[in-house]
C-alpha cells in the first residue's frame, strides 16, 4: 500500500492540478440533488418545474460540449476555460434573485 502512495508522490504537478480539478468539479455535481430540493420545498416549484430545469441544464451540458470544443480550437483552451468559469460565477450569483419565478410559472 505505501508502494502506491509514494508512486502518486511522483506524478506531475500538472497532473495533481488536473486530479483536483476533476474531484471539484465532481464534487460540485453533488448539488443537483439538494437543488431539486431546494426548489420545491423552499421555493414552492412544482416538481414538473423542477424537472423541466433539469432538462433544460442537460440541454445546455449537451449543446456546450460541441461549442466549447470549436471555441477552443479558435480561442485557446485556456481562454474559453477561464471564460465558463467566470460565466459559471455570474450565473450563481444570479440565482438568487430568481425567487419568485415559481409564481410566475404555469
Amino acid at each position: 500500500m505505501v508502494k502506491y502512495w509514494k508512486d502518486l508522490a511522483r506524478m506531475p504537478r500538472g497532473m495533481w492540478i488536473l486530479a483536483v480539478t476533476a474531484l471539484v468539479n465532481r464534487a460540485g455535481s453533488m448539488v443537483m440533488p439538494f437543488l431539486t430540493l431546494y426548489l420545491t420545498r423552499e421555493l414552492g416549484f412544482s416538481v414538473s418545474q423542477a424537472g423541466f430545469l433539469f432538462f433544460l441544464y442537460g440541454l445546455g451540458a449537451i449543446g456546450a460540449g460541441p461549442l466549447a470544443g470549436r471555441l477552443s480550437d479558435r480561442l485557446g483552451p485556456a481562454a474559453v476555460m477561464k471564460a465558463s468559469l467566470f460565466l459559471s460565477g455570474v450565473v450563481l450569483l444570479i440565482y438568487p434573485y430568481a425567487r419568485s419565478m415559481a409564481r410566475r410559472w404555469p
